[in-house]
């Protein structure tokens, strides 16, 4: 099935490969970075699916880095005890690298005035939220929460 020019089959078996997750060793840090490079070496042969992974995988990776590593770049994003982002910026992440509007993901918050609040961290992502969004992104639901 094609949904936004990509074959939705396709990215669940590229994921099933990869299998992407919460880093939480160096071991798996090290393993993404691998498969990063390799989709980066593809340069503008990447398919829209491994365009999608990749982007995923940076996520992943940023927020270790921010989190164990006291990534710079990250600084200001992390928390200061330097846990990974907080939900509203991880969410912010995956809307900028999917190329979402605050209408696309309205529907999960109820409104768009209520997504907004959300994405500028004042407004709390319910569990119920994450999980919707965990099917949304295919990401892991405690990327959304605290």
């Amino acid at each position: 099935m094609l949904v936004n020019g990509m074959n939705e089959e396709r990215y669940g078996d590229l994921l099933k490969e990869i299998r992407p997750r919460l880093i939480e060793t160096p071991e798996e840090h090290e393993r993404l970075l691998l498969v990063a490079e390799a989709l980066m070496e593809k340069g503008e042969q990447l398919a829209e699916e491994e365009r999608e992974a990749l982007a995923l995988i940076v996520l992943l990776v940023e927020a270790f880095e921010a989190q164990v590593l006291g990534d710079d770049a990250d600084e200001e994003e992390a928390e200061e005890d330097g846990k990974p982002p907080a939900p509203h910026v991880a969410l912010q992440k995956l809307m900028t690298s999917n190329q979402l509007e605050v209408d696309d993901i309205a529907p999960i918050f109820g409104t768009p005035h209520l997504a907004r609040e959300v994405l500028e961290g004042r407004r709390p992502i319910s569990r119920t939220q994450a999980k919707e969004l965990s099917r949304y992104f295919s990401v892991p639901p405690k990327l959304f929460q605290e």
